[in-house]
């Protein structure tokens, strides 16, 4: 029995932020992705969707993803995204520590200079995690 993957979305206006995340929360893969190339990126990445658990983010944006997966009959879990642009960022900064005086200042003090839409993806993959494990021991 192969263990499950979450594809974790954070839907955007323009752009996604999505993550592979093996069942422990680790990153397999993470990426920034224009709206438009979601077909492309299900057929390369989930290419046996038994495996997989997908969710989606409830931000104003998700329409766009959660009506590509109602068309194609892929169940999918949505997850609450508030707060998870703080703990992206915190995340952001741990794999790119800030130089300079920039590193003397809290990571909720500071902005990341590139998109970190794919980030937010894991927090997202992460929380649903988190709500899978409760609901498990309950």
């Amino acid at each position: 029995m192969s263990e499950e993957r979450i594809f974790a979305i954070d839907p955007g206006k323009d752009k996604l932020g999505i993550a592979l995340l093996d069942e422990e929360g680790n990153i397999l893969y993470k990426k920034i992705v224009t709206k438009n190339s979601l077909p492309e990126v299900f057929s390369l990445t989930l290419s046996d969707k038994k495996n997989f658990t997908i969710v989606v983010g409830n931000s104003t944006g998700r329409e766009f993803v959660v009506d590509f997966l109602r068309e194609r009959e892929i169940p999918y879990r949505l997850v609450n995204e508030r707060g998870s642009s703080e703990e992206a960022k915190i995340l952001y900064f741990k794999e790119n520590p800030p130089r300079g005086i920039k590193k003397f200042f809290p990571a909720s003090f500071l902005f990341p200079k590139e998109p970190f839409d794919d980030w937010q993806a894991v927090v997202i993959g992460r929380r649903f995690l988190r709500l899978k494990q409760t609901e498990e021991r309950e």
